[in-house]
């Protein structure tokens, strides 16, 4: 992963990381739980997100290039690997 994309996926898990230290902190407060319910729905809608540029990002280079070496095989198993996990 290179440029913008990895400059993007940094951010935004930086980002992730102080919402998820922020729902920490949230709960050690004993705060209310639907209050910490909507932040972590917050977190877990970030690292979707991330996942996804991620995602893209390996089947427009690494999956690309791996077929076109004619390795269809192994882009197949691994499709199969992010569909099984539903990445």
């Amino acid at each position: 992963m290179r440029g913008k994309k990895k400059e993007e996926t940094l951010r935004r898990l930086k980002t992730s990381v102080g919402h998820l230290r922020a729902v920490e902190q949230m709960v050690a407060e004993d705060r209310y739980c639907a209050d910490i319910l909507l932040q972590l729905a917050a977190v877990i809608a970030s690292l979707k997100k991330i996942s996804n540029i991620i995602l893209e990002n390996h089947l427009e280079t690494c999956l690309r290039a791996a077929m076109r070496r004619g390795e269809d095989e192994e882009v197949i198993r691994e499709l199969k690997t992010f569909l099984k996990f539903k990445i």
